[in-house]
């Protein structure tokens, strides 16, 4: 439409201080500071005001939080939307001429200009197939793998990751899998619940997790057992899991976790950000076209040492497919495979902040 928002500047000190809100639905815990701080560094450093929101799973606080945004008149919003019930809100903000932008979950409506996280279902799928690859490399005499499925909420991210390692196994012949764990994405949950199925069952030849906090809870339900035996020796469980992390680094270097695959995350925010700059200077002609393939070199960062690393050393995001979904432009970025080779890396989230 051609609308580049409410120019109050360009961030640079010639026009005043651009003003971003972004709304997330909790603070706390090494994933979601590296989400947040990663935004904070990009914003400061373009001269940006990045206001933070968090609304503790309450999706009436993050409308209210949405329309506060508009009636002080931020020039761009990003979002991670908790529920549907806050399209009415986002398409509030763009009949503001306000653009919102979502990352990490996304939003059902088409008044979003682009969300930007990696591919639950690609993840799942990269997961089965290191699982199966592992099985049979390091166990070529089982005749049927029986592989233990530990998963999240029945929520669409979930299902999408716990649908991409199924489809996978289920093309296997020689794959069986006993079972499925819901947790409620915690630790403590996951960790209880694989202990009570373990003490009622033979132990798996391998065992997936959709999420980190699970994978860490399956983990320590393994140890407990005296099941957690490093690769390379007889009894090892195979474990692949999403998410690297400061608690899952370590366990793939010392060959007790197989494969994980990581999200970037110190690029969601940035990238949004990015795609914002470009829409205050184009309007939605600068949206990333659906169809197309994004490399490293449409949205570039400066490296920055920071706490045990170095944030944007490598573009894990890139190569991110643009597709449609649900009326809009989903940056759909890479996702990164740490095995024994890479998980020291320090350009890794999870060594930065660990």
């Amino acid at each position: 439409d051609g609308d580049t928002g409410n120019g109050n500047g360009n961030g640079n000190g010639d026009g005043g201080t651009r003003q971003i809100g972004i709304s997330q639905h909790q603070a706390g815990g090494s994933w979601i500071t590296a989400f947040f701080d990663s935004g904070k560094i990009y914003a400061e450093s373009q001269g940006y005001e990045l206001e933070t929101f968090i609304h503790e799973a309450d999706a009436a606080t993050q409308i209210n939080q949405v329309r506060q945004m508009i009636n002080q008149d931020y020039d761009g919003i990003v979002l991670v939307p908790w529920d549907e019930s806050l399209n009415t809100a986002i398409e509030e903000a763009e009949e503001a001429g306000i653009p919102v932008f979502t990352a990490n979950q996304d939003a059902t409506t088409e008044a979003i200009k682009s969300f930007t996280a990696f591919g639950n279902e690609n993840a799942g799928r990269i997961c089965g197939e290191r699982m199966y690859q592992s099985l049979t490399d390091q166990k070529p005499d089982v005749d049927t793998y029986r592989v233990l499925n530990v998963r999240g909420e029945f929520i669409s991210s979930s299902n999408a990751r716990t649908d991409g390692f199924l489809g996978v196994m289920e093309g296997q012949d020689d794959v069986e899998i006993v079972d499925t764990i819901q947790t409620n994405w915690t630790q403590s949950d996951a960790q209880s619940k694989v202990s009570t199925w373990l003490n009622g069952n033979e132990a798996p030849h391998g065992v997936y997790s959709s999420n980190m906090t699970s994978g860490l809870g399956t983990f320590q339900a393994l140890e407990d057992q005296d099941l957690m035996v490093p690769k390379g020796e007889d009894g090892h469980i195979v474990i692949t899991q999403l998410d690297g992390g400061p608690d899952v680094n370590p366990k793939i270097l010392d060959g007790f976790i197989d494969a994980a695959v990581d999200q970037p995350v110190t690029y969601y925010i940035p990238l949004a950000i990015k795609q914002m700059e470009a829409w205050w200077e184009n309007g939605d002609d600068a949206i990333p076209e659906i169809g197309s393939e994004l490399t490293a070199d449409a949205f570039s960062f400066d490296p920055v040492d920071h706490q045990n690393g170095t944030l944007w050393s490598e573009p894990t995001w890139a190569p991110a497919q643009v597709i449609e979904k649900d009326g809009h432009s989903y940056v759909q970025t890479n996702g990164v495979t740490l095995t024994e080779e890479n998980a020291d890396e320090p350009y890794l989230w999870g060594n930065i902040w660990g």
